[in-house]
């Protein structure tokens, strides 16, 4: 039996944030019920494709079930209010007040069904000066202050996810071990925005004790000291060295030939350059596979910076033709 094998879960979203948590929930067992409208979800048609749909649906929505309806019909509303009624959450992606204007905000649905969690997930909330505007990842780590501390858009969506879909994830939780408590359930609001300003938690505690700006690169984790820093090895591949904590620092050190850099992990200015540098050297002496045969068996914390056919398991290409399985359409 998996964690949450009899809760009904009802999609509303589009896109990644939203159908990212729900396939979570489906994950652990829950039965995932994907509301699209005539014509399916537009994230089916959107490029590249794996057998004529979208990739990106068919990586989020695995493990649902699909039913098309049409939220501007009569026919399709009294769909949903069926529905509702008898599901356990409900989750939707729709700009503050979209809901409401078609009879299904958190006010109304709960009349049919006060066990139902009921989450918006937007991204800047359902009130404030941000809650009209449209937005995307790289709009929520921009306003989050992220964007400003990476000082390149980052290769994945982490608004999306870790600010979105995982604090989406989190709140239904609670909320189902509340209503467990109550017997009732409640509104969830899950903002990115907020989700990312989560994620800048240890940015901006250094930012109040010190009262410094943190700048790229500056910051204790992100490159400043040579114990925490990226380095290119002779075959062009990078190494990760997150030698942070003075043991393995200090083991580190002694597998390079280099214990006299253990007394300057922390050193500042041109002191700590000159360790940076030389390090630099020294890893461009060997590959990237030669520097990993040298560390086997030591508490050194490095890793080859792997790409994504490195890290995707050959397994889970075949997943994703299991996209969501229609169980009506309403409109035909």
């Amino acid at each position: 039996m998996r964690p949450l094998d009899g809760i009904t879960v009802l999609d509303l979203t589009r896109l990644l944030p939203g159908a990212a948590a729900t396939m979570m929930l489906a994950n652990f067992g829950a039965e995932v019920i994907k509301i699209e409208e005539p014509g399916g979800d537009y994230a089916r048609h959107m490029p590249p494709f794996i057998d004529g749909e979208g990739a990106v649906f068919r990586a989020t929505n695995r493990g649902k079930k699909s039913l098309v309806l049409d939220l501007k019909s009569s026919h399709g509303k009294d769909a949903l209010r069926r529905t509702a009624a008898r599901a356990d959450v409900l989750i939707e992606g729709f700009r503050p007040g979209e809901m409401k204007r078609l009879g299904f905000d958190y006010e109304t649905v709960r009349l049919l069904n006060e066990r139902l969690i009921y989450v918006s997930l937007t991204g800047y909330g359902q009130s404030g000066p941000y809650a009209p505007m449209a937005g995307h990842d790289i709009n929520y780590i921009a306003l989050g202050g992220l964007l400003d501390l990476t000082g390149a858009i980052p290769g994945a969506q982490i608004a999306d996810l870790a600010g979105g879909s995982m604090q989406a994830v989190i709140g239904i939780l609670l909320a189902l071990a509340a209503r467990h408590n109550t017997g009732r359930g409640q509104f969830v609001d899950v903002s990115m925005l907020d989700g990312v300003a989560w994620l800048m938690t240890l940015p901006l505690a250094l930012y109040a004790a010190t009262g410094e700006l943190p700048k790229p690169g500056a910051a204790m984790l992100s490159g400043r000291y040579a114990c925490y820093r990226i380095y290119r090895a002779a075959d062009g591949r990078f190494l990760a060295v997150g030698a942070l904590e003075r043991k393995f620092w200090a083991a580190l050190c002694a597998r390079l030939g280099c214990v006299e850099f253990i007394a300057d992990q922390f050193a500042e200015g041109e002191r700590q350059t000159q360790v940076i540098e030389d390090l630099s050297k020294l890893f461009l002496t060997r590959t990237s596979k030669e520097w990993l045969n040298a560390f086997e068996g030591a508490d050194v914390c490095v890793t080859l910076v792997q790409n994504v056919r490195e890290v995707t398991p050959c397994e889970v290409i075949p997943k994703l033709s299991d996209t969501p399985g229609r169980i009506g359409n309403l409109e035909s």
